[in-house]
């Protein structure tokens, strides 16, 4: 019988019939459309997961709710909660994107999602790496505050209300910082996009400004749109992409900042605090308020800066003006000054009196009395404390503002204190002063946002670790090591590491210190009296290096290290090469010579290799 004989082609190897034809389907088969749908992976986050947790009948939303769970603890694996923001689990940047995209979902859930949130931008360090994610978030907070209000309720603000009032307001001082540190040059994008959202406030306005709450927060906005404004001006614009938006009383501040942590002389830092003081309400909204913050960090740690605060709430210490003869709010009693600096010393000494390191600086931000600390012409002064400021109140003396934030901080200390058996006395204290207050207009109204805050800030504290540290310290502690010069070593840990992409500016040489005593005299030590001076060191004006001469450099030392790296594996081909030829006697001699031959060339020294490579570093 005839055989016919079919040729055969092995494109694929010798496979079977079945697998060549879909092997070939496969490749003949059309690409997929680029931003097609695919299916997304179990731990991913997804808008179709969204639409159907939120879609989903109540009785069956439970089996979305566990997924909705489980995706929850990974993210708060990714931001590091727990770890201090550092670990190889860690992506900051992915991690808050994740949780912007799981505050979609609706009901009690979104709140755990928002607390997530608030503690990661409580304490995620301040890189510039997250910049990108940080205008994302902001955006999308601007967007839910303009949601959530629509309507507000007329009682009380939400849990969520308040929390998305906390996101919001840390992710723009997170922003604020990077502007003083010059890192939002060449986010042009990211600006304009956020400057777009800014745009329309009225809406936010008509239902937030009857709380003061809310119109600080405007404020906030108002004011940072500025400084956006500045450094990504308009083509019409002939504004300097360069600004410092450093004032004067912050760079006082944050030297006596700096004193404080490096243990130097009381007389030289605590003079610096009264230069700070003296200057405070007079250099625009955000850095009176940012001052404000600095000075309620160095009040939680240092009993004698906290006393000169309360001191000079009273009006009765003597400070000195600008140049100009101008003079700060501290000039003047605390029932004279301004309704947004007046809430701001109420919130500062609420939590002293709820996070100060010690039971004398807690006492004291309740009660203040008689400053033993602090004297003028050798007689101690008074101060200002919580219950100080409700004789105040009672009085008369105070504006609805100032009693809607005192009776608030009241109310939240209250509540932290009256479950602590150590402090019932403070508890009672606190109780009495505010049955003096309950004829406030919006008592209850007052009453149930503190409660409100009282709660999310207790969930937030426990989901940070213990002893981290929070936001605004880790904003100072950067701020003075970019722009204090380091005149003594700081001991209190290791030291962070620095941005590269941020160089550290040269300062220049201070003018010493004035000689002149004021009157104003500080007990350091029992039966230690020290005279403050009368002005602290003068700053000069910095000049900031232009974004086009920082990138330069950046790009210098990344060609700088790519030549290192070329030149080291030379350095080790050479090695081996000459290993070769000492070890192996079965080469032929062709080959031998080749070797050798390739060994003379390549003779390089690991000392010579760096000498080279000195000699192709681009020198800062």
């Amino acid at each position: 019988m005839p055989v016919d004989k079919i040729k055969v082609q092995h494109k694929f190897g010798i496979i079977s019939h079945n697998h060549r034809q879909n092997l070939l389907e496969r490749i003949t088969a059309p690409p997929t459309p680029v931003g097609s749908i695919r299916k997304p992976t179990p731990c991913e986050i997804s808008h179709d997961f969204i639409l159907s947790y939120n879609n989903a009948d109540p009785l069956d939303r439970s089996k979305f709710e566990i997924q909705a769970s489980q995706l929850l603890q990974r993210v708060k694996r990714r931001a590091g909660l727990l770890s201090g923001g550092s670990g190889k689990h860690v992506h900051i940047p992915r991690a808050w994107v994740e949780l912007t995209l799981l505050a979609r979902c609706k009901g009690p859930f979104r709140d755990d999602v928002l607390k997530i949130l608030v503690a990661s931008l409580l304490t995620a360090p301040t890189s510039i790496d997250n910049i990108p994610s940080l205008f994302l978030v902001s955006e999308t907070a601007i967007e839910w505050i303009k949601e959530l209000g629509n309507p507000i309720p007329e009682t009380a603000w939400s849990n969520t209300q308040v929390l998305t009032y906390n996101v919001t307001e840390l992710c723009f001082w997170r922003i604020y910082y990077h502007s003083l540190l010059h890192n939002l040059q060449g986010c042009d994008s990211f600006l304009s996009d956020l400057s777009w959202h800014i745009e329309n406030l009225d809406f936010i306005r008509k239902v937030y400004s009857k709380y003061p709450d809310g119109e600080l927060l405007l404020r906030q906005l108002e004011s940072t749109k500025s400084v956006i404004t500045k450094i990504f001006p308009q083509k019409d614009s002939t504004n300097d992409q360069n600004t410092n938006f450093l004032s004067a009383g912050l760079m006082h501040g944050l030297d006596f900042y700096q004193s404080v942590r490096s243990c130097s002389d009381p007389a030289v830092s605590l003079s610096a605090l009264l230069t700070t003081l003296s200057l405070l309400g007079t250099e625009g909204y955000l850095n009176t308020v940012l001052v404000m913050k600095l000075l309620t960090t160095i009040s939680c740690k240092n009993y004698l800066a906290l006393q000169i605060l309360q001191a000079a709430s009273t009006g009765t210490l003597p400070l000195q003006g600008d140049s100009a003869g101008k003079g700060g709010v501290f000039r003047t009693s605390f029932q004279h000054w301004d309704w947004i600096v007046a809430s701001d010393f109420i919130n500062l000494l609420v939590y002293v009196a709820l996070n100060g390191d010690t039971s004398e600086i807690q006492r004291s931000a309740l009660k203040a009395g008689e400053m033993t600390s602090v004297r003028v012409d050798s007689a101690p002064v008074q101060g200002y404390g919580l219950l100080d400021l409700v004789a105040l109140n009672t009085a008369g003396l105070l504006g609805p503002a100032v009693q809607y934030a005192l009776q608030q901080g009241l109310t939240r200390v209250h509540i932290h204190v009256k479950t602590d058996p150590l402090r019932k006395s403070a508890a009672h204290m606190i109780w009495s002063a505010l049955q003096t207050m309950k004829n406030c207009p919006s008592h209850r109204i007052i009453v149930g946002i503190a409660q409100r805050k009282a709660e999310c800030s207790q969930s937030i504290r426990s989901q940070v670790e213990v002893n981290s540290k929070l936001l605004f310290e880790l904003i100072f502690e950067s701020l003075s090591e970019h722009y204090i010069p380091q005149s003594a070593s700081v001991s209190v840990g290791p030291t962070p590491r620095k941005s590269k992409t941020v160089p550290k500016i040269v300062q220049p040489p201070s003018k010493p210190v004035s000689t002149e005593r004021s009157k104003i005299s500080v007990v350091s030590k029992p039966g230690s009296i020290t005279k403050l001076m009368n002005s602290s060191r003068s700053f000069e004006h910095y000049k900031q290096e232009s974004y086009i001469n920082r990138n330069d450099k950046i790009l210098k030392d990344v060609v700088a290290d790519q030549w290192y790296k070329e030149l080291m594996d030379v350095f080790r081909a050479s090695e081996r090469a000459q290993q070769s030829v000492v070890q192996c006697e079965e080469y032929s001699a062709t080959q031998k010579t080749h070797a050798e031959v390739f060994v003379d060339e390549m003779d390089l020294s690991e000392s010579e290799v760096c000498k080279v490579m000195d000699g192709l570093v681009v020198k800062q």
